[in-house]
């Protein structure tokens, strides 16, 4: 299997209050390391802006074992599969100092022609030794929805929300779900199971409003942007 490995340390900046690694940081890591990835393969930002193209997290899913705390020293080891049909799989596990399993990080990406602003079913452009044919494992992308929602207020894609494609960054949606929710809720357990999906782009500057409600086994947030949702995420926390 092609993969990429990369040690990182669990930033002091980057924990909550029980001094554990907050989850929207967890997805800021593999989002790191995804890129890293692609560099080591020559897929920088002038190959990217050459090509007209952008990859771009369309879905994602992450099962918590274990949270790692402040100062810890984890190992990324993440893959990905070939494009097929407009989504690219990438998997990513999160090791401790033991080698044990932290965190498993199921990501769908797409690849964006930037000119045109639309998904396209393959680049136009191949890399040998960086896809993989096949990847086992993932997780469930679903998002277990309900109807009778709670509104938890109007959020702006704010400065510190957004990104270089400026937009709303993917770990972000985690931190506003998070926000969202009642404080006793994440006071209660720390995040055990979140999947997420990416339905449009809220860029720099816009609102939109955000809503949640208990579902299943843990809780439903939706976020709006003129009528359409924006974000959809459904999180299981530990008891």
């Amino acid at each position: 299997m092609n993969q990429f490995t990369e040690q990182i340390m669990v930033l002091n900046a980057d924990g909550d209050f029980r001094r554990m690694l907050k989850p929207s940081s967890l997805f800021r890591y593999v989002e790191q390391a995804a890129a890293d990835h692609a560099r080591t393969y020559g897929m920088d930002d002038a190959f990217f802006k050459a090509h007209h193209t952008a990859f771009l997290v369309g879905k994602q899913a992450v099962r918590i074992t274990r949270m790692p705390f402040r100062a810890e020293k984890l190992t990324l080891v993440t893959a990905c599969e070939q494009c097929k049909k407009g989504s690219m799989k990438r998997l990513t596990r999160v090791l401790d100092e033991a080698g044990q399993e932290c965190a498993f990080i199921d990501s769908r990406w797409i690849v964006v022609d930037t000119d045109c602003e639309r998904i396209l079913r393959q680049p136009g452009w191949y890399t040998p030794d960086y896809w993989n044919e096949d990847l086992e494992g993932e997780l469930p992308q679903l998002v277990h929805k309900t109807k009778e929602l709670t509104r938890a207020g109007s959020w702006t894609a704010s400065y510190s929300l957004c990104d270089l494609n400026g937009h709303v960054n993917n770990s972000c949606y985690l931190d506003i779900a998070c926000d969202a929710l009642p404080l006793e809720v994440v006071k209660a357990g720390s995040l055990k199971f979140a999947s997420i999906k990416y339905h449009c782009e809220v860029p720099l500057g816009s609102q939109m409003e955000v809503f949640y409600a208990p579902s299943a086994e843990g809780w439903y947030v939706v976020g709006r942007r003129e009528e359409h949702a924006a974000f959809e995420c459904y999180l299981e926390f530990t008891k």
